[in-house]
């Protein structure tokens, strides 16, 4: 009786061993499993976080655009050569039929807004005026006709300026589509030809011509009036 308990005893401490032995290994081979469930949870949640933010950026602001933008010089020249603004032309792509016939790599994406008063171009980032003035003008009035514009605020904004030519060349067209003129249906078509913040020295600005689908430089007198279509 006594070897056949004690037998049974040594049975027990066995088995307790053997458990003991199988939880230990287990406690030793938990870690090597969790940690890469872990880290691959951590990063499907950042991943998630990645791709949830700019979806949130881009439904809380109609701006934002899966359209690659363009940067264009916002800073007046006050001495634009012509070899500048042809090398220009090339560089950004823009359509001119005498200086750069081949370029029409520039794809807008407008979107009309303020009731129809503005355009934006999700492209460039520029917020036009879809009319302009009604009226061509020398570049001292067309001056003016900005500051008026400013001080009524004018969409709601107070900060219109004229374009620099690279911006306005930037709505060439290389076909003509609104009323014969090489600029998108989505604008006013009377404003044929428009004044730039540009000039090609002192007394000569740098216009652009919507009727002919090129760009040109004028003397800045009375007898050269053109229009204005304010951008910001």
């Amino acid at each position: 009786m006594r070897k056949c308990c004690q037998f049974i005893t040594n049975k027990e401490n066995h088995t307790h061993d053997s458990i003991n032995k199988k939880r230990n290994r287990l406690l030793y081979l938990l870690p090597g499993i969790l940690i890469p469930i872990i880290i691959g949870l951590v990063v499907v949640i950042i991943v998630n976080n990645e791709v949830a933010v700019p979806r949130l950026k881009r439904t809380l602001n109609p701006e934002n655009s899966t359209i690659i933008k363009t940067t264009l010089r916002d800073k007046t020249e006050k001495g634009l050569s012509p070899e500048a603004v042809q090398i220009m032309l090339s560089n950004k792509g823009l359509f001119d039929s005498r200086r750069n016939s081949v370029g029409a790599d520039f794809s807008h994406e407008y979107e009309a807004q303020n009731g129809g008063t503005v355009v934006y171009d999700h492209a460039s980032g520029l917020r036009w005026q879809q009319s302009g003035s009604r009226n061509d003008m020398n570049y001292e009035r067309a001056k003016n006709y900005i500051s008026e514009l400013n001080h009524e605020q004018f969409a709601g904004y107070n900060d219109w300026r004229l374009p620099t030519l690279e911006e306005a060349m930037s709505l060439m067209e290389p076909t003509q589509k609104n009323s014969n003129l090489h600029i998108d249906q989505i604008f006013d078509p009377c404003q044929v030809r428009i004044l730039t913040s540009d000039f090609r020295r002192d007394s000569m600005s740098w216009v652009v011509r919507f009727d002919a689908g090129y760009c040109d430089y004028v003397y800045n007198d009375s007898n050269n009036n053109y229009f204005v279509r304010a951008v910001r």
